[in-house]
């Protein structure tokens, strides 16, 4: 039985083991799955970063997360990861999704997680994303409150929004990991209704684990309790099922 409030969805998290900056081994990962289990998540979209060539491969992807998911039934806990990838956002990501060489959310084929960049303000964002949705997929913009563009063009993130585009917040800048900054730019985007989805972007065990229920009172009090229920169930759970 769940020890979490509720059956949870993570559609970021870096718990494949040796891909990317996070889960360093299996140890770690298995770990970090016990974390999200007793915090009441039951599905995981693991998320690699994936590079500017396509790397890590979307067969590689696969082919880890899959590994993965025996290890984790082999340890008892019935949660499920799913593959996925964040995207280095740049003007080339439309052609490497036509051919193939990007993993989807949840390999469903509708929805691509993307990362812009932290510091440089990004004047090819809203092409690249209404390109993306010409191709048939939708973006999901990964923790916009840790990038320069919010602070300098604010009104970017609204455009995308009213566009379709989906805006994905992460629980360690409520917690203001980052810094207090960052989390005044999360709950911000919170109250004004523009965070469709939030999730851990987990890394590890200790520094950024794969945890949404401790910040779901930052959430109620930024908006309601409705609000933490559809960015953690409702709208991840229509978007690993490919709706």
């Amino acid at each position: 039985m769940l020890s979490g409030p509720r059956p949870m969805i993570d559609l970021h998290c870096h718990i494949l083991p040796g891909l990317d900056d996070g889960a360093e081994d299996l140890d770690t990962a298995l770990a970090m799955a016990q974390i999200a289990w007793d915090d009441g998540i039951e599905v995981i979209v693991a998320t690699p970063h994936v590079n500017i060539a396509g790397k890590p491969t979307p067969d590689e992807i696969r082919a880890a997360t899959a590994d993965l998911n025996q290890a984790i039934t082999a340890q008892g806990l019935a949660l499920t990861v799913l593959p996925g990838a964040e995207v280095e956002a740049h003007p080339g990501v439309v052609a490497l999704v036509r051919e193939g060489e990007l993993l989807t959310v949840a390999d469903q084929g509708n929805y691509l997680l993307l990362e812009p960049p932290f510091v440089a303000i990004p004047t090819y964002l809203e092409q690249l994303c209404f390109e993306l949705q010409i191709a048939g997929v939708n973006p999901i913009l990964a923790h916009p409150e840790r990038s320069e563009l919010l602070t300098q063009r604010p009104e970017v993130y609204q455009n995308l929004a009213d566009r379709g585009c989906l805006i994905q917040v992460n629980a360690s800048s409520l917690r203001g990991r980052k810094s207090d900054a960052v989390r005044n730019k999360a709950v911000q985007l919170i109250r004004d209704g523009l965070v469709h989805i939030l999730a851990t972007d987990g890394h590890d065990c200790r520094w950024r684990p794969p945890r949404l229920s401790d910040v779901r009172e930052v959430v109620v009090r930024a908006s309601d309790e409705h609000t933490f229920t559809q960015m953690t169930e409702f709208v991840p759970g229509r978007i690993v099922h490919g709706a």
